[in-house]
């Protein structure tokens, strides 16, 4: 290996004096540095030298030729050329490359050739699959150094609106169509790719544009490796389902509200600001990691809506497909995980695609709900999902709604009769905490739907028919354990049409409050009020981009009716001097339930 150097010895001796005549200002330093020659340059040797280089370390043990030639790839600035060539002469050698050369392969794996003229990829791309082709036990670090790629420099810009460049397209391409390639030449390179995209995903607080290009790179992979498909989708949604819980609606609204505010990313000094919160070894900024939950679903629901669609509108096997494949990960992922506000949505929107679709979906939370050896908690998970969904969702038509509340009402009468055959009954939440859900999912559902149900005399029949009265009058007594804004609306709606009358029940369980002291299972006093979670996943969306697609399919509560409100007055005058004496008056109560977060209803 010959080395040039460019620096010119000067002829002159430079005696002392010499340099004290010299002058020291400042514009004569800065012009001998920017006179100052380049660094040293490096010629590359010929493909025989390199050759002969890796043979004698192999064979010898020659280390320091074999050090330099490694130390210059690694540091020396390579131009377009310089790499063609060295990648060339690395492939004729590429019998060579064992195990004991990892050095010089990886230093040849690690130059920089993504961005490069279409000779250096062709050339990297061909060693890269002649070196794996034959030496599959590099497999496993070029994988990981190829799949670093999926993450950005520190200075590359966010992506506008969050569509690529058309420099980071080329540059992505070049990688996977690098991929595609080897999946197919070497299959265990698949396990391989599967684990490296795994331990390499960003951690759920790293910037956003980091998160967006990562989940673009994969979606990417399924368009050459759909086979991957529900490995790549799980791993994608357990990871924002750790983003969704650490980003509080609370800290969204909050970052919606002073989106405008030069301050809004500023650390909070208080340590137990929900804001910011100090998880082991760094602070976690939840408001910006709304906006960075808002960027990835976004892609997700871009994802799903193009694969599912086509110019000729919905592509029903595609859609079939793909909805078997979420299937699984909800049932394992996002129906477990307590307290999601958005990543939810996901099947929100693929059951607006058709309604087969949606009566899939709640025919398999409904064969949950009924499955007595899935958890009970599940079960009420399962419940609240088809409420959510039958409420909100502006597709489900009229007939699935009738079709589910009948479900609801079959199922409910059934327990009630069961109990009714015993002579004495615990009313415990603990116990019949399934039964006390299914009864608030069917009051909810008549409260937030209740104008498409009584818009005709046929509709008003069905509703007689699911024989609510019994349901509120049993021993087991639901409106006690039900949210206070569900039983209010649902008691003002069926006084209204004479469906059932709730206020007698309402008033005996104002005046029978008591809270339920047990002791748990690792040994807790705890102290209940008896009454469910106001849980219901498919709450408003808050977020503002990814949002887009969902505000066209979502049905927002509208308040009742000033007569209904009227009635339910009067109905609770007596009771009026309760809430005078809260602070509160008759006149406010009326409108107490408007349209908000959980369950639909709030207290204003």
């Amino acid at each position: 290996m010959s080395v040039k150097s460019s620096r010119h010895s000067s002829s002159k001796s430079c005696t002392p004096s010499s340099i004290l005549k010299r002058p020291t200002t400042m514009r004569s330093r800065i012009s001998a540095l920017q006179n100052t020659p380049s660094k040293v340059h490096f010629v590359l040797p010929h493909s025989s030298k390199v050759r002969s280089i890796l043979e004698e370390f192999s064979s010898k043990g020659s280390s320091r030729e074999y050090e330099q030639l490694i130390i210059m790839i690694r540091d020396a600035t390579l131009t377009n050329d310089d790499i063609s060539a060295l990648l060339k002469e690395a492939t004729e050698c590429i019998t060579l490359l064992s195990q004991n050369l990892r050095l010089f392969v990886e230093a040849l794996v690690s130059v920089e050739w993504i961005d490069k003229n279409e000779n250096v990829v062709s050339e990297y791309r061909s060693f890269i699959v002649d070196l794996l082709a034959a030496h599959n036990y590099h497999c496993k670090m070029v994988i990981d150094k190829l799949v670093r790629l999926f993450l950005p420099s520190p200075t590359d810009p966010d992506w506008p609106d969050g569509i690529p460049t058309a420099e980071d397209c080329g540059k992505y391409m070049n990688l996977h169509t690098l991929f595609n390639v080897l999946l197919a030449i070497v299959p265990m390179c698949k396990e391989l790719f599967y684990i490296s995209i795994c331990n390499q995903f960003p951690y759920y607080n790293r910037p956003t544009h980091t998160q967006e290009l990562y989940i673009h790179n994969l979606l990417w992979i399924l368009e050459y490796q759909p086979t991957l498909r529900p490995e790549i989708l799980r791993l994608i949604f357990s990871k924002l389902v750790i983003m969704d819980v650490n980003a509080p609606k609370e800290e969204i609204e909050k970052y919606l509200n002073s989106e405008q505010d030069e301050d809004i990313f500023s650390m909070d000094d208080d340590s137990k600001s929900i804001r910011t919160t100090t998880t082991g070894f760094t602070k976690v900024d939840r408001s910006a990691l709304g906006h960075t939950l808002d960027v990835c679903l976004d892609k997700i629901f871009h994802y799903i809506v193009t694969e599912c669609h086509s110019s000729e509108g919905l592509n029903w096997e595609k859609t079939k497909k793909l909805y078997l494949d979420i299937l699984p990960i909800f049932d394992e992922v996002i129906l477990k995980t307590y307290g999601l506000h958005h990543v939810q949505f996901v099947m929100f929107l693929m059951s607006s695609f058709k309604t087969t679709i949606a009566e899939g979906f709640l025919n398999y939370l409904w064969k949950k709900v009924c499955n007595p050896n899935v958890a009970p908690i599940l079960r009420q998970a399962a419940v609240n999902y088809i409420a959510s969904l039958i409420a909100r969702g502006s597709f489900v038509p009229l007939s699935m709604i009738k079709g589910t509340m009948q479900q609801l009402a079959e199922w409910i009468h059934s327990y009630i009769s069961a109990q009714d055959g015993l002579e004495y009954v615990n009313s415990d939440l603990r116990v019949h905490s399934v039964f006390y859900s299914v009864c608030q999912a069917l009051f909810y559902i008549v409260a937030f739907r209740y104008k498409d149900l009584v818009h005709s005399k046929k509709n008003i029949t069905f509703l007689e028919s699911l024989n609510m009265s019994k349901m509120v009058t049993s021993r087991l007594n639901p409106l006690r354990v039900c949210q206070p804004a569900v039983v209010q609306n649902f008691a003002a709606v069926t006084r209204k049409y004479q469906i059932a009358y709730c206020y007698t029940v309402m008033e005996h369980n104002s005046r029978n409050v008591l809270p339920t002291i047990y002791q748990d299972e690792k040994g807790t006093i705890v102290v209940s009020n008896n009454v469910l979670d106001a849980y219901y996943p498919f709450d408003p969306y808050l977020l503002v981009r990814s949002g887009e697609k969902i505000r066209s399919i979502y049905k927002e509560y509208e308040e009742t009716s000033e007569e209904i409100e009227e009635i339910d007055m009067k109905e609770t005058e007596a009771d009026d001097f309760l809430f005078n004496e809260s602070g509160g008056s008759g006149k406010n109560k009326s409108h107490q339930f408007s349209y908000g977060s959980s369950p639909g209803f709030k207290f204003k």
